[in-house]
């Protein structure tokens, strides 16, 4: 038989960076060493209409057998990959893995719906093993690890155990998912504003069991043998030239003689690096060991600072212990990315309250705002099913996972609270000083420029830094966050091209108010005009103002009549346009926000 492992596309134009995603390409390394027969397809590589290509892979290969998978978010870019491949032979075989199935197996089966199988958790054993079954003629029911339907009811089999010797499984298949295609090119997100970044692991899940959380490789904490790690890092090197890991583990430091010997091992290299703590393992000792083998980066889990909505959420950690980890993080210039999340099942108006104003006080370590999202197999989850808050699982996952309300706040102060988490963020951060040497590059909405660190003046470089994203700019000395600066050339092309947009299209939508967006709506003068909106589908957001204009729910597409929609959410374009689609089908254009950065001779809408 003939497999085709296909990585779902995330991308809104090809050739733009994204999050290598490591799962599938784990997979693919798996089942090519088991001796079967494995075609890659990474979507986001690969110019061309979804269904076409997968027609034309299909074709070409005589693929017997399509794999793919991605998170419960990414439902729209799975589900299109699985219709493909049924609308060119039913008799296909369709396999989905990943968080979307293993958080929620029926749901997620049910959401994909042209999934024949599903595994659920790690998927280096399960898929050959399913494989082989399906190649051998054999009862695909003793295979441990999947769902499938029988007779119109979701079935499960046994769980698989986890991996218990991540040495054994071969390092991932990057050749086969196009990874040089985008190695030199620099990320421009969450502060990683360097080339040939890459993410590695050097252990899989963990042990605590914070409510929000999900461990989609199960809940058994493992580690690899820092040798296989280094192993795999030198090919990367030879391979790659990599100057940047991001470190995923959930649990990096949990021992400090192994972040002690990590340390040793990876200075040599001369390679900048980013891990991820609890703060209550942090001391003196290991950051400055972490500052002299040139990590930059210290990643936080921090939630609230208030001690009861921790213990609520089972984190096991005192707020005091996060003060402490975030001032010795600071003190020795490494940069600190960790988010506050509002709306625990116990949150106040006066434990967010505390938390804001904690915040306020503490603008130097750039810590992010935001809502809890109530993601599939989380305590939560289950606590908003139980409620009837989240009253149909498929629809939920179809809507892209919206954030609900579980907390003990009133609507009123719910909406105070969005539009201070909308408002504050991105007003606590300055912009470089003394910018010069801009370049801007319309064609790939990009951003050059130099300037100077706020806090320490050491000039940095900036190469090609994406509008509209999310990213902070970094210094490379002390670690100082900064943001985007907003040019006004980009405001009056954005200004003029919407003013086209609504001459052409009448009313018009914009659909995602995140913070940085919300920052630029003081200067866009549509804003608030007769027949434009703000709209997102967070329950929370809706009915909240940002500078006095109300965000109303996507239902107002219908209610309104509006066939045009602007996205300035641009990281999660492709899969708020699929939405968009399958929910109102009435709406003709969906337009990337970055599509309006452009001289206004050029039409918006084809």
């Amino acid at each position: 038989m003939n497999y085709l492992l296909v990585m779902p596309r995330f991308v809104d134009m090809i050739g733009e960076w994204y999050h290598f995603p490591l799962g599938i390409p784990y997979v693919s390394s798996s089942m090519k060493q088991s001796g079967l027969r494995v075609f890659t397809l990474n979507m986001n590589s690969r110019e061309g209409v979804t269904r076409e290509i997968i027609a034309e892979e299909i074709r070409t290969h005589s693929i017997d057998v399509v794999l793919t998978g991605g998170l419960s978010f990414q439902y729209p870019a799975i589900r299109e990959i699985l219709q493909a491949a049924k609308e060119v032979d039913p008799r296909i075989v369709t396999v989905a893995g990943g968080g979307i199935i293993t958080s929620a197996p029926a749901a997620g089966m049910e959401v994909l719906e042209f999934a024949d199988y599903g595994i659920v958790g790690e998927g280096e054993e399960t898929t050959p093993a399913l494989c082989h079954a399906l190649e051998c003629g054999e009862d695909v029911m003793a295979v441990e690890g999947i769902v499938y339907r029988d007779d119109g009811v979701w079935m499960r089999t046994k769980a698989r155990k986890e991996v218990a010797d991540l040495d054994a499984i071969p390092f991932p298949d990057y050749d086969g998912f196009d990874f040089s295609k985008i190695a030199a090119m620099v990320p421009s997100l969450l502060g990683m504003n360097e080339d040939h970044a890459i993410t590695m692991t050097t252990s899989r899940s963990c042990p605590f069991q914070c409510t929000f959380c999900f461990h989609t490789s199960g809940s058994h904490y493992r580690k690899r043998s820092l040798d296989n790690f280094f192993e795999e890092l030198d090919l990367l090197v030879e391979k790659y030239h990599i100057k940047y890991i991001f470190v995923s583990d959930e649990l990096f430091a949990i021992n400090m003689q192994r972040v002690v010997e990590f340390c040793a091992r990876i200075k040599p290299y001369n390679i900048r690096w980013w891990a991820q703590f609890r703060v209550c393992d942090v001391t003196e000792e290991m950051v400055r060991i972490l500052k002299d083998s040139n990590c930059v980066t210290m990643g936080f889990g921090l939630e609230s600072a208030d001690d009861g909505i921790l213990r609520s959420m089972n984190k096991k950690i005192r707020f005091e212990q996060t003060e402490k980890a975030l001032a010795l993080a600071y003190q020795y210039g490494l940069t600190i990315q960790g988010g506050f999340i509002f709306g625990d099942v116990e949150e106040t108006i006066e434990t967010a309250k505390r938390t804001l104003d904690w915040w306020k006080a503490h603008t130097e370590y750039g810590i992010t705002l935001n809502f809890i999202t109530t993601y599939p197999g989380t305590p939560l989850y289950k606590t908003a099913l139980a409620r009837g808050i989240i009253k149909d699982e498929v629809k939920f996952i179809r809507d892209g996972c919206p954030v609900v309300n579980l907390s003990k706040m009133s609507k009123e102060e719910l909406d105070w609270l969005a539009g201070e988490v909308m408002r504050l963020p991105q007003r606590a951060f300055l912009p470089p000083e003394n910018i010069h040497d801009v370049h801007v590059d319309y064609a790939h909405r990009a951003l050059s420029f130099t300037g100077k660190c706020t806090e320490c003046s050491e000039e940095n470089r900036w190469e090609n830094v994406r509008f509209f994203t999310r990213n902070v700019l970094t210094c490379k000395k002390c670690g100082k966050k900064h943001k985007l600066p907003i040019l006004p050339e980009v405001v009056r092309y954005i200004t003029s091209s919407v003013e086209i947009l609504r001459e052409e299209c009448g009313k018009i939508a914009f659909w995602g108010i995140n913070d940085y967006f919300a920052t630029m709506i003081p200067d866009l003068p549509f804003v608030g005009a007769a027949g434009v909106f703000l709209i997102d589908n967070s329950k929370i957001k809706q009915g909240s103002e940002v500078d006095g204009h109300l965000i109303h729910s996507p239902e107002i597409l219908d209610a309104e009549e509006i066939d045009t929609v602007v996205v300035p959410v641009v990281s999660l374009m492709s899969t708020i346009e699929k939405q968009i689609h399958q929910a109102f089908p009435r709406v003709k254009n969906v337009i990337n926000i970055l599509d309006l950065v452009k001289p206004t001779d050029e039409k918006c809408v084809g």
